[in-house]
């Protein structure tokens, strides 16, 4: 589903003006760049990602292109901002040109619908505050600032199938574990060369790539979505560690994980307990580690709290040993 919101737009005009090595004479012109946001809307959803496209209109007055490489934005809905961003954007307006413009962003469509607390189909209001920054003739930038506000419908996500069932963007959320913390959760797994790792939900594969080249062990991954089966294959290749590292889409909660010495995880805490009867098979001293989340009333042998240096912010790793001890966790 594609929605547009045509909105008009006031803007006021700030000129922001860098001294840089360019030679070339700065142009002098009575009229300035204007700018008007023609119209906000969903370009599509993915499995877990959301297109968002704004189409500006430029008025361009100089002899010359007007390149535009970075948007930033911030969207607030009832006082509350629920999404902010920068987007890199490679685009120029030909000279002496009046013209309409896409520059677009992707968000995490399952966390945008979690920040708002609203779901597929839902109209919301908004308010929007944009800063395009335009790359004019010899060594002047301008940054435009547009604001208005408006309403939007969250569109509804496609599904795929994988192994007979359906899922879509409500059901699948990536969000990376920070290298630091993945470092963590390996150390406390006490990882070793003769291992197997499962990663259940694998991302871009940092944490098999990690322990395969870190512990020379045996590692596989398992994700759902095949946009992070590729990006996870492409880190293999990358790494040149596919000797060790087998990336499958599949649906974690179908998979035997009876032969895997450790299993990584960073799910949500309904996931987690899902998977409570295949863990439970796991062979005695098998090490379950997961980020940020526990695991239903199974007590972990051993939680650590640190601070990554990546994001600058707190992570809990969470530990159990098998067989697992069906007690009130943290």
């Amino acid at each position: 589903m594609t929605f547009v919101q045509r909105l008009t737009f006031s803007f006021v005009l700030t000129a922001a003006f860098f001294t840089g090595c360019e030679t070339t004479p700065d142009i002098q012109y009575d009229r300035e760049p204007a700018v008007r946001l023609d119209a906000m809307r969903f370009g599509g959803v993915e499995l877990d990602y959301a297109t968002l496209l704004f189409d500006v209109e430029i008025d361009n007055p100089y002899p010359v292109g007007l390149s535009v490489p970075r948007l930033r934005y911030a969207l607030i809905s009832e006082g509350r901002t629920f999404l902010t961003a920068t987007a890199l954007n490679n685009v120029t307006v030909p000279p002496n040109t009046k013209k309409v413009i896409t520059l677009a962003d992707e968000v995490t469509y399952a966390r945008l619908l979690r920040a708002l607390d609203g779901e597929p189909g839902l109209t919301i209001p908004f308010k929007a505050e944009l800063t395009l920054s335009l790359d004019t003739p010899g060594s002047e930038w301008i940054n435009l600032h547009v604001e208005n506000e408006g309403y939007i419908v969250l569109p509804e996500p496609p599904e795929i199938e994988v192994e007979g069932k359906m899922y879509n963007a409500v059901d699948v959320v990536f969000v990376a574990t920070p290298q630091d913390v993945v470092d963590k959760m390996l150390q406390l797994a006490e990882v070793k060369k003769d291992d197997l790792l499962y990663d259940l939900g694998c991302g871009d594969g940092r944490i098999v790539v990690t322990a395969a080249r870190r512990y020379g062990c045996r590692a596989e991954g398992f994700d759902i979505d095949p946009r992070r089966v590729e990006e996870s294959l492409e880190n293999v290749r990358k790494n040149n560690v596919g000797h060790l590292v087998k990336i499958e889409q599949k649906d974690i909660f179908t998979l035997d994980l009876s032969e895997a010495d450790v299993i990584t995880l960073f799910l949500l805490p309904s996931l987690n307990a899902n998977l409570i009867p295949q863990l439970e098979k796991l062979k005695p001293g098998s090490r379950i580690v997961s980020h940020s989340f526990a695991m239903g009333e199974i007590k972990p042998d051993k939680v650590v709290t640190m601070l990554s240096r990546e994001d600058k912010s707190e992570h809990k790793i969470y530990l159990w040993i098998t067989p697992l001890s069906k007690e009130l966790g943290e």
